[in-house]
């Protein structure tokens, strides 16, 4: 199989990872890299329980495949910062360890990198800019001023991994050029690259689905697919050519992934179709299967 470079970091088996949020853990990360390169997180300063309650919906893969969507509402359950580099450090793989971090505050992030930039088996650092599943008031990735501070943080602190930015569906077209500017500002001071997009913030699941934050949730599955496309094909229009673009949202087959690929993304990002799968064994028996992806893989990728 061919393997694939996207955003400073090799991934052996070709052009695809397990996203954040299916690796909420180390031991969990340690499972999946079994398999394939994951991002493990997000994770906080602090430890964190998360929400409560029912968390997501529906309950099954067959279920999510067949209403067409599905929505989360954990609110970023994890270890923290300190317990994380303790264990992820101790974790040995052949597949690429990236870590997402994430944060309440410019120093948060600020943290996260200087605490994850020392760690030598992590590859790369995530930020995430995105998750709308707390009550920590306006979502990062709509502060392009609060992105470029961070940014310039990361720079003051010489973080040599690559560092990419994981960011939230825009809907108003001047926002996405607003984050696609500032990402641009600093192509020549980080290996960057951009990873769209995190579930659309606060959708409805009904009376009685969720319990957390008034039943709002995050939506994912094939319902982002095409939201989460244009997203792809409008940043790589707009970013710079050192930028690489990771696609995230809706993948659920291998077919998905050739679209996002041929939307301009180097590579893909998977979180609902391995996290309703349940387990690496389900999740890998049905991407091997996905005979045309690999063909697909065969007629357009050179070996990394």
């Amino acid at each position: 199989m061919k393997g694939c470079t996207v955003g400073g970091v090799t991934l052996p088996h070709g052009p695809y990872m397990i996203g954040a949020g299916v690796c909420k853990n180390p031991k969990t990360t340690k499972e999946w890299l079994k398999v394939a390169s994951v991002v493990s997180g997000s994770y906080t300063p602090l430890p964190r329980e998360g929400n409560q309650g029912k968390l997501f919906y529906p309950d099954t893969l067959e279920e999510v495949r067949r209403l067409g969507y599905g929505l989360n509402s954990f609110g970023m359950p994890n270890v923290g910062f300190v317990e994380a580099i303790k264990e992820l450090s101790e974790i040995v793989s052949e597949q690429p360890l990236i870590v997402s971090i994430a944060g309440f505050s410019v120093a948060d992030y600020r943290k996260g990198v200087e605490t994850m930039r020392i760690v030598s088996n992590v590859s790369a650092i995530e930020l995430n800019f995105g998750c709308p599943n707390t009550n920590h008031g306006e979502i990062a990735s709509f502060k392009p001023n609060t992105i470029s501070t961070i940014l310039e943080d990361i720079v003051d602190i010489e973080c040599n991994k690559p560092i990419w930015v994981k960011v939230s569906p825009y809907s108003n077209p001047a926002n996405l050029c607003a984050a696609a500017e500032v990402l641009n500002e600093f192509k020549d001071e980080l290996k960057l690259a951009l990873v769209t997009c995190n579930t659309f913030p606060f959708a409805y699941a009904g009376k009685g689905k969720f319990d957390p934050i008034q039943g709002r949730a995050g939506l994912s599955g094939p319902a982002l697919k095409h939201i989460a496309l244009g997203q792809v094909h409008q940043f790589r229009e707009l970013l710079d050519v050192t930028i690489d673009v990771i696609g995230v949202g809706g993948i659920m087959n291998g077919d998905d992934i050739i679209d996002f690929l041929d939307a301009g993304a180097t590579a893909v990002q998977m979180t609902s179709w391995p996290f309703w799968a349940g387990n690496p064994g389900r999740f890998m028996d049905e991407l091997t299967n996905s005979i045309r992806f690999f063909e697909y893989l065969e007629l357009n990728h050179s070996e990394a």
